[in-house]
């Protein structure tokens, strides 16, 4: 039976926090599909397309992993939390898997929109299961693999997991672009304030893409950071 479900990142770090499950977590391991790519993304049906491809290939009861997120920053729930996964051979029993539909090993991160989603997701996971960005390990580290790519940091990808931690993080803006060239989270920590303005106590942006039936909007940073005022 189906088990896939797209949600926003606030809808599943909700849930994530309300879980209740008897499987004891102990890391949190994160993956790229490699195939399909981002270009290849065509909504749940893509999700769905890796479920099939796990069960009638693989021979595995469901999608293998937990959790899928979207070249946007789509958030897909797949195979039931409570059950262990089937995403890394010999660390399935205490984990979570989470995949993003890419191929880091040809895309830079960093111009990946939903990148930062996920990160949301893996830290929303950390806290609810008392573990720490040290928790989060690469496929690559247990396997011979380049996943989650070659072009992936696991350093810089805890930082931003670490940023993301502790229920401060309040706001979350993509710049829209193909390359991103900037990304806010607004946190109650002085050094994440520090961070992101600098000596400035505000920065200027400039509305540059609203997709209501997503719920998201795309800001731009102000050329020059001029304001109004």
């Amino acid at each position: 039976m189906p088990t896939e479900r797209q949600l926003t990142v606030d809808q599943a770090c909700r849930e994530i926090a309300e879980l209740r499950i008897t499987r004891r977590i102990d890391e949190v391991i994160v993956h790229h599909t490699w195939k399909p790519t981002a270009a290849d993304y065509r909504g749940i049906e893509t999700v769905c397309g890796v479920r099939r491809y796990h069960q009638q290939v693989r021979g595995w009861s469901d999608n293998g992993y937990h959790v899928m997120v979207g070249p946007q920053g789509q958030i897909f729930f797949c195979r039931p939390f409570a059950r262990s996964g089937g995403h890394t051979l010999g660390h399935n029993a205490h984990s979570i898997g989470i995949s993003y539909i890419a191929d880091f090993d040809a895309q830079y991160p960093e111009t990946y929109a939903g990148l930062a989603a996920g990160q949301l997701v893996v830290a929303a996971l950390c806290e609810r299961f008392e573990l720490g960005p040290e928790d989060v390990f690469f496929h690559s580290d247990v396997s011979s693999k380049t996943c989650p790519g070659s072009l992936m940091d696991r350093k810089e990808y805890r930082k931003a997991v670490k940023r993301f931690m502790n229920g401060k993080v309040k706001l979350v803006v993509l710049t829209g672009d193909e390359r991103p060239d900037f990304v806010i989270a607004i946190s109650e920590r002085e050094e994440d304030w520090q961070e992101l303005f600098g000596d400035e106590d505000h920065i200027a942006v400039d509305l540059h893409k609203h997709i209501a039936d997503q719920g998201k909007v795309y800001m731009r940073k102000r050329e020059g950071g001029d304001t109004d005022d």
